[in-house]
């Protein structure tokens, strides 16, 4: 074929070149490019080598690091626990409780305890518990000191009570204390110790039952029990039997101006059964969600 021959006669004109005049570009290139993948693969092995290096020494050095940790902290008899000291700030947590909570019992030394976990352990465990403080002492002793959430009202949940905080946790069943207001009304489920309530009626007749009890307008206004299914108008019923129904200003806004509104419209609350009273008369029923003239029915 064509082709053929004149691929022949190429191949004859180059022998009959004179080697000086063949051109070497493509050997050239062919031999530069051996080179560079000769060059390219040594320096990935050299690359592979160091990585490899850096890694291992990486370990090693974090090998040693435990094995030095151990040595001067973790396992060190200078530093084995001697002395735990536990204080508790209420009325129902013991010492020997966050010891049996936090297995104190099983720690051996000061630094192989972790104290962010000891800490949320604890507070995980113990709903009523509303901080956890945990230091060392060196060279033996442990420290730990809890506070604990003040029961300030009950909540009806079914056929059982639970106590509950200032700032709306469940902290437990009652113990069947009749100083506390007692909550109903509410029926959200999910109800369980550690849960904090965000409901708008929970958070008022909470706000109500703190400032009856911080302040000496709860001396004439004695709560028995809120209903709180109506945030905007929960009724009390107080301990001789009254039933108020009460709203203010600013209601359900966390601010100084609305706990100071609620306290003005106790402190009327008050003043109107003490004026019942001068009259040898009870409120069986006033409303108290008016901010002036409250209607009221006495008996």
């Amino acid at each position: 074929m064509w082709w053929r021959s004149a691929s022949e006669q190429r191949r004859r004109r180059w022998k009959r070149m004179p080697r000086g005049d063949r051109p070497e570009s493509v050997l050239r290139f062919s031999a530069h490019d051996r080179v560079n993948g000769k060059e390219w693969g040594r320096r990935m092995i050299m690359a592979v080598i160091v990585l490899s290096s850096l890694t291992a020494c990486g370990v090693l050095i974090w090998v040693g690091t435990q094995s030095l940790g151990r040595l001067l902290f973790w396992q060190n008899d200078l530093f084995r626990v001697r002395d735990i000291k536990i204080e508790c700030k209420g009325d129902i947590i013991t010492p020997k409780h966050i010891m049996e909570y936090a297995r104190l019992s099983e720690m051996k030394y000061l630094f192989a305890a972790n104290i962010g976990e000891i800490r949320d352990q604890l507070l995980l465990q113990v709903p009523r518990l509303k901080t956890v403080e945990i230091k060392r002492r060196l060279p033996g002793e442990l420290i730990i000191c809890v506070r604990e959430r003040a029961s300030m009202a009950q909540l009806a949940a079914g056929h059982n009570y639970l106590t509950l905080d200032r700032e709306g946790y469940v902290l437990g069943k009652a113990a069947g204390s009749k100083s506390m207001p007692i909550l109903v009304g509410y029926d959200l489920p999910g109800i369980r110790p550690g849960v904090q309530l965000s409901a708008a009626g929970v958070r008022n007749a909470l706000e109500i039952v703190d400032v009856c009890q911080t302040t000496p307008i709860g001396q004439q206004v004695r709560i028995a029990s809120i209903d709180v299914r109506n945030a905007q108008a929960l009724e009390l019923r107080l301990a001789d039997g009254e039933r108020v129904l009460l709203a203010w200003t600013h209601m359900g806004e966390p601010s100084s101006l609305a706990h100071q509104h609620l306290e003005q419209k106790l402190v009327r609350l008050a003043e109107s059964l003490k004026s019942a009273a001068h009259r040898n008369r009870r409120i069986a029923w006033i409303d108290m969600t008016l901010e002036n003239n409250f209607p009221a029915q006495e008996y």
